[in-house]
Parts: structure tokens; C-alpha cells; sequence
């Protein structure tokens, strides 16, 4: 009568309900290997704090990609200071704008990068308190005034 007497419908529903969930899979595992141009929150080398102890000057390096066109491409889109009386917690964010929308694999570096400075003001002189770098949650070493 009008049945399938074969099986065919219900087996032909079964490979398509295994080929859509083998297709979101590889999807998902692409889009979890995948870089997306977003910004970064940067490792923070040391910081310089001015004479007054009220601004740290944040020294890191970035690194462009070789397939850059020399351009440096790299801005600050956020920064973050919170203070307590013990200690001063920092993050300067940066992303780079040149850089692919999404890429996989890995991105070759140069051997040498470019040193980035970033100033962040403080609401109270820094007086010996401890440095955070905010992401890492690690201690940033404190230059000298004036010898960063």
C-alpha cells in the first residue's frame, strides 16, 4: 500500500540525522581551532611609575605577523586600573586591526618585536604598592622613575 516496505524512508532519515550531526560537529571543532580577530589583553613586561607616583608607564612587546605589510597595526582598545591600599591592578587590551578576520594554524613571529608603551593614571601616587598585571593575576616588576 502506500508503506515502505523496504525500510528505505526510515533508513534514508537515519544517515541524514548522522550526516547534519558529523557536519555541526566539524563545524564546532573548526570554530573552537579557529583565531578571530579579537582583542587581547597584553602581558605586561614592567611598569615605570612618573615622579609624582601618580601615572604607570606599562612596557610590553607585540609581535606582528610575517605576512604583515610593515604596517604596525597594533591599538589600545581598552586599559584597567584598580587600586586598593595594598596594591594597583592593571590590563591594557590591544587588538590588531591588520590582522585576518579568522585564521587557523599557527602564526609564525619574528625574532624581534616592537616595545609598546601605555600610560595609566592612577587616584592616588603608587608609594610602594604592588603591581597586578590583571589578567595573569602575576606581580609586574616596578622600574626607577625616569629609567624604564
Amino acid at each position: 500500500m502506500g508503506r515502505d516496505r523496504c525500510g528505505c524512508e526510515k533508513l534514508f532519515r537515519r544517515w541524514r540525522t548522522v550526516a547534519i550531526s558529523a557536519a555541526l560537529l566539524i563545524l564546532a571543532l573548526l570554530a573552537m581551532t579557529a583565531d578571530f580577530r579579537t582583542a587581547h589583553w597584553r602581558q605586561i613586561a614592567w611598569v615605570t611609575p612618573s615622579s609624582d607616583g601618580r601615572t604607570l608607564t606599562a612596557t610590553f612587546t607585540v609581535y606582528k605577523s610575517e605576512d604583515d605589510d610593515g604596517r604596525f597595526c597594533w591599538e589600545v582598545t581598552d586599559t584597567d586600573v584598580q587600586e586598593s591600599p595594598s596594591q594597583v591592578t592593571i590590563g591594557v587590551q590591544m587588538s590588531n586591526p591588520c590582522a585576518p578576520l579568522v585564521s587557523w594554524g599557527t602564526v609564525k613571529l619574528p625574532d624581534n618585536g616592537h616595545q609598546v608603551n601605555v600610560r595609566l593614571r592612577l587616584r592616588t601616587p603608587l608609594n610602594g604598592r604592588t603591581v597586578i598585571e590583571k589578567e595573569s593575576g602575576q606581580i609586574v616588576a616596578v622600574a626607577l622613575p625616569g629609567k624604564g
